[in-house]
């Protein structure tokens, strides 16, 4: 273990706080499940003002030869990547090379027309529509880590869609594509590859002199933790063998990233106004804003403004926080997947940022009604965007989600479930997003599924997909349908409403056409909605 700290007082509250001596025990104790030398560790660094306050470094960088993490290990950075991304995007603009209004296709020509403009704007803050490539990757049978993907072959999946999963600024759905693609636009108008760009304008300027891009994952890397997968039994390396980034695939450092915070911060990079838009929230067509800004998530924790974003890559995960009033930075990395980023770091930034003090609120009680009112809204509702199945069931005077999980009554009167105000209709029931942007998602009422064995052979048969570039055959069991893509063991697909079946992270949509023959069928997996199969 290698540490670094300065003892030094910090007035973020109105108390006196304890040396730093103090908190870097408390961060300590914190880090302690990660400190032993057979099990894969943490990097961490925080800085005030620009000034590096502590640093330190716990558990193996490399299990087969017995090394140690140091606070100059290098780790892979996941999506906290994107912000140095967008980063790239800017200074181009600021150049006067590109407009973040710029339609897309006009630096990727070969990218399908949708029907809609797409910017550089929508793809910054995720609001393209655009499938996220990994995701389709995964329906091909070929996910992520199972093969060497670069930004040509992200590009060629990207460009294989026939459909967005939204039109283009008038939803947030989160997309690596978006940012693969932003990388191929700084090589195509910067004229220099992605990773000698990023060196120049960015890394070098900000003091980042242990960061690079991961675009050859053969290259040696030196001073690289390895990066480990949690299994049941035992720990299975789970390096990112690929050279997509962009996404993706920053190596670098805990105290790099610091640098960093305090290089953006300070408006050192591009000056005031660019520093505005690095910060400034996505705004859809309609004008309503998000929190997501230039690979930047802006919120609040314990009362104060932050600017933050983690990531996860293989066995990798990251967190960079920054909060302005303070200027504290806080980096996070660590190459075990059972590290939970968000989770830690927040527990670090309260020794720095206590939460202020509340009132005591009641708990909102279960929404009750009489049974016959309940019984009516008793059934299966189809997401009208993602076709995802939501199962109510009435239970005397309650309403459940799934059979366990009751419906609350909410400050307005109506119904809640996670934080989520609904409100029920005729058709089905709107379900309306607690935060900024409040969006409302159309859940509609289907009938029921209630297949007999025979009647489930009629979803037997060859399938074909243009958009996943695969076949895949269905076969009915008494209950079920078993999908298989050889060689890998079929995925059992449970019935939900009419025509829909779901199992863990996907669900299908079967397709008729007006005399009700089966056609086809769409699935929906992590963040691409509804890639269509067509029956053979």
């Amino acid at each position: 273990m290698k540490r670094f700290f300065l003892l030094i007082f910090f007035p973020f509250a109105a108390t006196a706080q304890p040396g730093f001596s103090d908190t870097s025990l408390q961060i300590e104790k914190i880090l302690q499940p990660w400190t032993h030398s057979n099990l894969p560790g943490v990097s961490i660094a925080i800085s005030r003002n620009g000034q590096l306050l502590y640093a330190n470094a716990v558990g193996a960088a490399d299990l087969e030869h017995g090394i140690a993490n140091d606070t100059a290990t290098i780790f892979e950075a996941g999506s906290v990547s994107k912000q140095f991304t967008a980063a790239a995007i800017l200074l181009l603009q600021q150049d006067g090379k590109l407009r973040l209004q710029d339609d897309v296709r006009t630096y990727i020509p070969e990218l399908p027309e949708y029907g809609a403009v797409l910017t550089i704007y929508d793809l910054i803050h995720h609001q393209s529509g655009l499938r996220d490539w990994g995701s389709v990757a995964e329906v091909e049978g070929w996910g992520r880590g199972t093969r060497a993907y670069s930004n040509a072959h992200a590009l060629q999946i990207i460009c294989r869609q026939k459909a967005l999963n939204n039109a283009p600024g008038t939803e947030y759905i989160y997309s690596n594509s978006n940012y693969n693609l932003m990388a191929i636009i700084v090589e195509r108008v910067a004229k220099t590859s992605f990773a000698q760009f990023c060196k120049e304008r960015i890394f070098q300027p900000a003091g980042m002199t242990h960061t690079s891009w991961r675009s050859d994952y053969r290259q040696i890397v030196k001073n690289r933790a390895i990066a480990y997968q949690q299994t049941p039994l035992q720990l299975k390396t789970l390096m990112p063998n690929e050279n997509a980034h962009g996404n993706g695939g920053l190596l670098t450092t805990a105290s790099d990233l610091v640098k960093w915070a305090a290089f953006m911060q300070a408006g050192k990079l591009g000056g005031t106004a660019f520093l505005q838009q690095q910060l400034e929230r996505g705004r859809f067509r309609n004008g309503v804003w998000h929190p997501y800004a230039a690979g930047l998530r802006i919120d609040q924790f314990n009362g104060q403004d932050r600017v933050t974003h983690s990531g996860a890559t293989a066995g990798y995960r990251a967190n960079l926080d920054y909060f302005p009033k303070q200027g504290l930075a806080i980096a996070l990395l660590s190459n075990t997947s059972g590290f939970s980023p968000v989770q830690v770091a927040d527990k670090i930034a309260s020794l720095f940022i206590p939460a202020p003090p509340t009132t005591a609120s009641l708990p909102l009680q279960p929404f009750k009604a009489a049974p016959a009112v309940q019984k009516k809204l008793e059934g299966w509702y189809r997401n009208s965007k993602s076709d995802d199945a939501d199962h109510l069931i009435a239970a005397d005077s309650l309403l459940l989600l799934a059979g366990k999980q009751p419906f609350l009554r909410a400050t307005d009167g109506s119904y809640s479930i996670n934080g989520f105000r609904v409100y029920f209709t005729s058709s089905g029931f709107t379900r309306i997003d607690p935060g900024p942007s409040a969006d409302t998602v159309l859940f509609l009422k289907e009938p029921a599924a209630s297949w007999t064995p025979a009647q489930l052979k009629q979803f037997e048969g060859s399938y074909k997909s243009e958009e996943a570039n695969v076949r895949i055959r269905l076969k009915a069991t008494d209950k079920t349908l078993e999908y298989s893509l050889a060689p890998d063991a079929p995925v059992v697909y449970t019935p939900t409403y009419k025509d829909g079946f779901e199992t863990s992270g996907s669900n299908l949509r079967f397709l008729r056409n007006q005399q009700g023959k089966l056609t086809g069928f769409t699935i929906s997996v992590g963040r691409a909605r509804r890639i269509a199969f067509y029956k053979e």
